[in-house]
């Protein structure tokens, strides 16, 4: 027996789950299962370009990302733009950024150097003192120091003093408003990770409607395990996480602020 407003057991526990389904009763026998896999309204769903753009700023907006549209034809000079002003709001002095071909001819490193801002290419020929400039250094913060932090490889340890992470997502999910990034070679996921900020660029043409369509791009391109990359991140807004009592804390467990630069 159990007194009023006490759960005991599996049975009770059961009750008022069929009960907050609008049920007298838990089924006795599982549900038939007549399809599998997503609703095939959902399957179906597909968005034009505009529409995909649309969706996937209206719903990265609504998560507090922030974002901008760029001609593809003023690439260099608008992402400069837009990462100025992120600079100067959030008062960045190194940036840690992937070794991704698109990134690479963007050509950013030298115009961050002007502006003051070290830069950290996620590649594994970066020298162990931490750069060439001696006027930067590469101290732990308080909470990071000790001898696990010193064992940690020069790479690591720079990337996690950045306050920004550069990345090129593999895709962008429109209807969810979530990047989809692939971690192998240069790009590194501690980019994405051990950052406050994280500043994506990608083209317009790499969104999709769906995360079915973005996972069926990586099996086609990446058929057998051998090539796959070590993971597959899906940022979709800010680091969100929350105690039993529902506390929200944002940026614990990755960036607290998204941004997103998009090429049509």
């Amino acid at each position: 027996m159990s007194q009023a407003g006490t759960m005991t057991g599996r049975d009770e526990f059961m009750r008022r789950i069929a009960g907050r389904l609008g049920r007298t009763e838990p089924l006795s026998t599982a549900p038939q299962r007549t399809s599998q896999g997503v609703p095939e309204f959902y399957g179906d769903l597909r968005l034009n370009k505009e529409e995909k753009l649309q969706m996937f700023i209206r719903n990265w907006t609504a998560l507090t990302g922030k974002v901008w549209v760029v001609p593809r034809e003023e690439a260099q000079s608008g992402i400069r733009q837009c990462l100025q002003e992120v600079l100067v709001e959030q008062g960045v002095t190194k940036v840690s950024r992937w070794d991704h071909p698109q990134l690479n001819r963007l050509e950013l490193d030298s115009w961050l150097a002007e502006e003051g801002v070290k830069v950290v290419p996620w590649s594994g020929d970066q020298p162990a003192n931490g750069g060439t400039d001696p006027a930067h250094e590469w101290k732990p913060a308080t909470h990071a120091s000790g001898p696990n932090w010193a064992q940690r490889s020069a790479l690591l340890r720079q990337t996690e003093q950045c306050q920004l992470g550069m990345v090129w997502p593999e895709y962008a999910v429109a209807n969810s408003g979530t990047l989809v990034l692939l971690s192998q070679g240069g790009s590194g996921r501690s980019v994405s990770l051990l950052t406050n900020i994280l500043f994506a660029v990608f083209h317009a043409d790499q969104l999709v409607s769906r995360m079915g369509e973005a996972f069926a791009g990586i099996r086609e391109a990446y058929p057998g395990m051998k090539d796959l990359p070590s993971s597959i991140n899906l940022i979709t807004g800010p680091s969100r996480s929350a105690d039993i009592e529902n506390d929200l804390t944002i940026g614990i467990h990755g960036p607290g602020k998204v941004c997103a630069v998009i090429l049509e």
